[in-house]
C-alpha cells in the first residue's frame, strides 16, 4: 500500500509555520534535537534565486517532504533568540498597512520565499512579533 502526501494550505487567519530565530543555530540545533528528536536539514525552497543561504529545516523524519519548524541565524545577536510564528493573509500589502494603522511597527518587509509565497513581519504595539505569510496565488 502506498502512502499519499496531501499538502494541506491553511486558511487566513491560522498559523502556517514557526520560525526560531537563533542567535547560535548550532546550539538551537543541538538542544531541540535532543528534546524533541528534530533533525536539523539545510533547505532552500523552490524558486529562490541562485545562490540563496540556506535556512535550517526541522524534521522529524529525514524522508518527509517538509518540516515541523524552520530555523535562521539572527543577523542581530544583540537581540534575544525567539520563535516567530506566521499568520496565513489572503494580502500581504493590505495587513501590513492594516497592522500598521492599527498601531503595529513593520520589522521585515515583503519578501519572495520562492514558490512558498512572500512573508513580512510585525511588531504589535505590545511589542510581539509575528509574521505574515501569503501564499502564492494559485
Amino acid at each position: 500500500m502506498s502512502q499519499t502526501s496531501v499538502e494541506i494550505i491553511p486558511k487566513a487567519g491560522e498559523i502556517s509555520w514557526n520560525q526560531l530565530l537563533a542567535t547560535n543555530s548550532s546550539a538551537a540545533a543541538a538542544f531541540y534535537s535532543k528534546l524533541f528528536g528534530w533533525q536539523p536539514a539545510s533547505f532552500v525552497p523552490p524558486g529562490m534565486p541562485a545562490g540563496t543561504v540556506p535556512f535550517t529545516l526541522f524534521k522529524t523524519d529525514p524522508q518527509m517532504m517538509g518540516g515541523v519548524a524552520g530555523m535562521v541565524q539572527s543577523q542581530h545577536p544583540e537581540n534575544p533568540a525567539q520563535w516567530i510564528p506566521y499568520v496565513v493573509v489572503d494580502d500581504l500589502e493590505a495587513a501590513v498597512d492594516k497592522a500598521v494603522k492599527l498601531g503595529a511597527t513593520a520589522r521585515v518587509q515583503a519578501k519572495s520565499i520562492g514558490e512558498l509565497g512572500r512573508i513580512a513581519v510585525i511588531q504589535d504595539p505590545q511589542g510581539a512579533t509575528i509574521g505574515l505569510h501569503e501564499f502564492m496565488k494559485q
